[in-house]
């Protein structure tokens, strides 16, 4: 085989594997439902007043909301497995705070009287956030429990 051919076939198998990797990991990160990673009782566990079943907003991301009049929302929403270093710097403006024995690393984001948690557990990279809780302190706490849960199921 010439020097040319053996290089073609190179190229030919190395964009067979970047090909194979990538849709494989597409594959992977969509596999999992975001509603299978919290049941209603558990953010019920957490609110402490009765929550709907998880009802999908997007391909990757879900939603619990309190029954009734209660305001208490909690989303889960999966990030590319590769996104994990690009979160941690995005919006610089955004104050980052670590978080510790959630995950493998894990970090609050907070904008003024709103806060999020940035999570990642091996490959998988998700974001949680609690909304209609008033003190940023409660969102913290409320995040972390919920994280916790949907880091047993990983």
């Amino acid at each position: 085989m010439s020097s040319r051919s053996s290089r073609h076939a190179i190229v030919a198998i190395a964009c067979t594997l970047v090909a194979f990797v990538a849709r494989t990991g597409v594959a992977q990160s969509g596999a999992i439902d975001p509603c299978s990673l919290l049941t209603a009782d558990q953010v019920k566990a957490v609110f402490g007043v009765a929550v709907d079943a998880g009802a999908p907003i997007s391909k990757t991301a879900c939603l619990w909301k309190a029954s009734g009049t209660a305001r208490q929302r909690a989303t889960v929403a999966l990030e590319p497995g590769d996104s994990w270093e690009k979160l941690k710097v995005s919006l610089p403006t955004a104050p980052k705070k670590p978080l510790s024995g959630v995950g493998d690393d894990a970090f609050y984001e907070n904008f003024g009287a709103f806060s999020s948690l940035g999570v990642k557990k091996g490959n998988t990279v998700f974001i949680i956030r609690v909304y209609g809780v008033d003190a940023v302190d409660k969102q913290e706490a409320y995040e972390k429990a919920l994280a916790v849960d949907v880091v047993k199921k990983l």
